[in-house]
């Protein structure tokens, strides 16, 4: 069972890459690029890291899970980016 786990995250990361391949038909998403920095904005502004006091109530309502949103946002924040770079339209933006 062990070398069964090996080898599907080898095949995972694998699809998970998948996008960066020559010839991928991947384009990027503008509007998940902007929503993730924002959200990382907003949890590193944040006054808490977004836990629930002890009540079972968030602190303050959009306030952002670090712990359970920090991987998502910054893998968003990397793929989207890469896939901006890759198209070729980030260079439209390029300074004269």
């Amino acid at each position: 069972m062990m070398e069964q786990e090996k080898g599907m995250a080898g095949f995972t990361e694998l699809t998970t890459w998948a996008f960066l391949q020559p010839g991928s038909a991947a384009q990027p998403n503008i509007s998940a690029l902007k929503a993730a920095v924002k959200d990382l904005c907003q949890m590193t502004m944040q006054k808490t890291a977004g836990q629930r006091s002890r009540s079972g109530k968030k602190y303050r309502e959009q306030d952002l899970d670090i712990a359970a949103n920090l991987e998502r946002v910054k893998f968003t924040i990397i793929a989207e980016a890469t896939l901006l770079v890759l198209s070729g339209k980030l260079d439209e933006l390029k300074e004269d």
